[in-house]
């Protein structure tokens, strides 16, 4: 399991500041709310998500999850708009779309809680924010955008010195979104920019821990996932402190780790024969697109959905615990309505102790 001292902090964070009613420094809000929209709740939300395949999914069901949207949709759906579907170049789809990912979870949640969200999704597998918005600005510059949520591709955000791999570059990481950030805001100054926080990689974890037949395996194994965790995290809230237009980050990797932490979930299917489901896609019996080992990057079903539950409540500030264990999204993923309802519950405090973490702290783009 994770480092439980690390852990176990977290999850007590989040239960004081939901116990509290939420963060900011000055006031303190309703524990069943986040963040305000800006916009009103009878107009059409039009949002767009941008990213890789952390945020398409890779895998089906989670990758076509409400896909097919109609890209002259002018009403609330529950169905996702690719916007890169049946594109060529650049902006060809590796995976078979059309996607839904977890933007069709999201809009799923949205339609489910009578609320008026036009989604659509741009984004483009393993390629890094920059060179998405090198090869798309023409989508993600739009003044119809009510809200534009970005992830970066998984290893940019993190530092060179804590996985080895060169492309951790958390400057560059920052720089893009201030970048993107300003083209939005250059032709739709009203929208909502947020960040998608992206949770460690079981896999990167493993790699920097050694041999998973060592002794002291899942000790070192929990070390690198918490470091990779906090990393992720000074980065995204880091990018959004540095830049200043940022309207909120969803702690999504937070609440992966709070998951882990509370055993809603299991964080070592290396050494580990805890029954608790994975987060990480791992191995199905059928593995749509193939593959030859376990994926311990990309989210399970059950990972999407907490995934999807963090983003409904930071954007719209509707508690995700009203959902219920009869939940839509969960009953069409398989997950249980006992699990469904524990996910809720880890989305929602992990929301409100982001609202605190938001202020304090540092800058994490260096």
């Amino acid at each position: 399991m994770m480092n439980r001292l690390m852990m176990g902090l977290l999850l007590a964070a989040c239960a004081a500041l939901a116990s509290r009613g939420g963060g900011g420094v000055t006031s303190a809000a309703p524990p069943s709310t986040s963040p305000t929209p800006t916009f009103t709740a009878s107009s059409v939300h039009h949002i767009l998500f941008v990213g890789d395949s952390l945020t398409h999914g890779r895998y089906t069901p989670v990758r076509s999850f409400n896909s097919g949207g109609s890209e002259s949709d002018t009403t609330g759906s529950a169905y996702v708009t690719d916007e890169n579907y049946g594109q060529t170049g650049n902006r060809a789809e590796r995976e078979p779309g059309p996607w839904g990912g977890i933007p069709g979870i999201f809009a799923q949640l949205a339609s489910e809680a009578g609320l008026t969200y036009d989604v659509h999704i741009e984004a483009i597998s393993k390629t890094s924010l920059a060179k998405n918005y090198e090869a798309a600005s023409t989508i993600i510059d739009q003044p119809k955008w009510n809200a534009v949520v970005l992830q970066e591709i998984s290893a940019r955000p993190l530092p060179a010195s804590l996985t080895g791999n060169a492309s951790g570059r958390p400057a560059t990481f920052c720089s893009s979104v201030q970048t993107i950030e300003a083209g939005i805001h250059a032709v739709a100054p009203t929208a909502d920019v947020y960040l998608y926080e992206t949770w460690p990689s079981g896999a990167t974890a493993q790699q920097l821990s050694g041999s998973t037949t060592a002794s002291d395996f899942p000790a070192r194994y929990a070390a690198k996932l918490e470091a990779i965790r906090a990393a992720y995290h000074a980065s995204y809230f880091g990018a959004a402190q540095k830049d200043g237009r940022i309207a909120g980050v969803a702690p999504v990797g937070d609440a992966w780790a709070a998951a882990w932490a509370a055993n809603v979930a299991n964080d070592n299917p290396y050494s580990s024969t805890s029954p608790l489901p994975l987060l990480w896609y791992g191995m199905n019996a059928r593995n749509d697109p193939a593959i030859s080992k376990p994926d311990y990057l990309h989210p399970s079903v059950y990972g999407a959905y907490l995934s999807g539950l963090v983003l409904f409540q930071q954007i719209t500030g509707v508690d995700p615990r009203s959902l219920g264990a009869g939940e839509g999204v969960a009953t069409r993923l398989g997950i249980s309505p006992s699990v469904a309802v524990r996910l809720q519950q880890v989305a929602h405090d992990a929301v409100i102790a982001g609202a605190a973490a938001k202020v304090a702290r540092g800058s994490g783009c260096s």
